[in-house]
């Protein structure tokens, strides 16, 4: 028995102690913290001696962001740090860490590094400037939208270590079945409130999902099960064509167009990158599955007591593309398109009549006149509940940050852009070889990129955490795809005699079986 283990049991001991001292006197919140940071930390000194610590802290928090969704994002460790800016600090440490002691880049060796290194520096100084003007938690809450991407910073150096990086890759997809499993359950076996009270802790529920965080892991999971049945044969191929498709269903049911929108955009995606299969594989199978649902609940054998096959059917031809929307539907839809521009007017009409160019400011209150003019009301109306954000990015940007954010994010959505062309070409050069974790990676970033524009994905942390994490895993992606193309391309340019060679010795090969 050595020194270290003698050590780490007195350590134990004393832990254990404390933390049962701890729940004996009722303080369960000071147990959990301790009781969860030692399981951390055991983990990560086992589990790390291949993958990187902050690797191993990183898969832990998206298999929590997954799976609890808005519940977790906004559990409290103290007053009013979550477990996003908690783990955001802790990776700050191990990054300056890694810095001094050499062996990582203060800014990663990336096109995005640069404008979004001006966006967190202009941010900061809103942060400074706003704070003597509003209230600072309001301040720090809009101050997100540029700090989250600090994420992309910090995951990015760790994913280009090659084990932690195929750790993340082999883990997303099993976290986004679990994800989709309890989403399916809650949806269809109407258990949403119940599984919030079990997991109730402090006052908030442990497990939230929304739709705005399933818009991408089901787009994403649905890009690693179509391309895993390219790849497999027999039932499992069958298995895995039927989760592509069937793992949409209760998003399509929820009755939501930006998911309608989002999930447009990656079967075309996938069309242009050559994969067609899909488009005619989903379109008849989904058809079908509209009209045995239709028919099972007009006889009865289906109860819908909710309305969800009526609501994703008014939802859905809202669209009114062959002119099958009713009245009622087209009303809704309108009602959704009036919404949105009602608040992008008034924004945008509020910021260049007073300060253009910085913006209102983070803390800056843009939704209470907004309601006022849409609901016809008073300017501050306590009946009426305000959303905090425009559900669109550049309109967000231009409320709290003027044109001078604007200026600075423009760039940044033009490189992800870029990035998710990048994804398009890999997976066209690689066909149905395609590696299935990419396309999961690659169709997380397009869904919750379209998201951007009609919902809140880099305001709320349930969603913006997860989307700057997985940004920075697929363009280290892209780069190493990259940097084989190059390789080959090069290897093909050094060694063209010795491939005339070879050609001129498969005669002589052949005329030796031959003999």
């Amino acid at each position: 028995m050595n020194i270290q283990f003698i050590i780490a049991m007195i350590v134990g001991l004393i832990i254990a102690l404390w933390t049962g001292l701890a729940i004996g006197n009722g303080e369960y919140g000071k147990a959990g913290f301790v009781g969860g940071g030692t399981i951390l930390a055991v983990l990560m000194a086992v589990i790390g001696q291949r993958y990187r610590f902050e690797g191993w802290l990183i898969a832990i928090i998206v298999a929590c962001y997954f799976i609890g969704g808005k519940g977790f994002s906004y559990q409290r460790l103290v007053s009013v740090i979550f477990v996003g800016e908690a783990t955001l600090a802790m990776l700050v440490f191990f990054h300056f860490f890694r810095v001094l002691s050499g062996s990582a880049r203060l800014l990663p060796p990336h096109r995005l590094a640069t404008p979004l290194f001006f966006f967190l520096v202009y941010g900061f100084i809103h942060l400074i400037l706003d704070g003597r003007a509003f209230p600072l938690v309001m301040v720090l809450r809009d101050t997100a939208t540029v700090y989250y991407a600090l994420f992309f910073f910090l995951v990015y150096n760790s994913m280009q270590h090659k084990p932690t990086r195929e750790y993340i890759l082999k883990l997303l997809p099993m976290i986004a079945a679990i994800s989709m499993i309890l989403y399916t359950v809650t949806v269809f076996g109407g258990l949403a409130v119940s599984i919030s009270n079990a997991t109730m802790l402090r006052g908030a529920p442990v497990i939230l999902q929304t739709i705005d965080a399933m818009i991408p892991i089901c787009i994403g999971f649905s890009a690693f099960a179509y391309f895993k049945s390219l790849q497999t044969s027999g039932i499992w191929k069958w298995m895995y064509l039927l989760s592509s498709i069937l793992c949409s269903a209760p998003l399509f049911a929820y009755g939501k167009a930006v998911f309608y929108l989002a999930f447009a955009s990656y079967l075309g995606a996938l069309f242009v990158a050559g994969q067609w299969k899909i488009i005619v594989t989903i379109i008849p199978i989904g058809i079908c599955s509209v009209f045995v649902l239709i028919a099972l609940v007009g006889s009865g054998i289906i109860k819908d007591e909710q309305g969800r096959l009526k609501r994703f059917m008014d939802e859905f031809s809202s669209f009114d593309v062959v002119g099958v929307g009713n009245q009622a539907s087209r009303k809704n839809a309108q009602r959704n398109v009036d919404w949105r521009l009602t608040w992008w007017k008034t924004v945008t009409e509020d910021t260049m009549g007073s300060r253009p160019f910085y913006g209102l400011g983070m803390g800056a209150d843009i939704s209470s006149k907004f309601h006022a003019e849409y609901y016809n009301t008073s300017y501050l109306n306590t009946n009426v509940k305000i959303a905090r954000y425009p559900h669109n990015i550049i309109f967000t940007i231009i409320g709290r940050m003027g044109l001078i954010g604007l200026i600075i994010f423009i760039p940044i959505a033009i490189l992800i852009t870029r990035e998710l062309w990048i994804g398009i070409h890999v997976l066209r050069r690689y066909g149905s070889q395609s590696n299935p974790r990419y396309a999961f990676t690659w169709a997380f970033i397009l869904a919750g990129f379209v998201n951007a524009f009609f919902q809140s994905t880099f305001e709320a942390p349930y969603t913006a955490v997860m989307f700057w994490t997985i940004l920075a895993l697929l363009c280290v992606m892209n780069q190493v795809e990259h940097d084989k193309l190059f390789a080959t391309k090069e290897h093909e340019a050094e060694t063209p005699a010795s491939s005339g060679n070879l050609q001129l010795s498969k005669p002589v090969a052949v005329m030796r079986q031959e003999s």
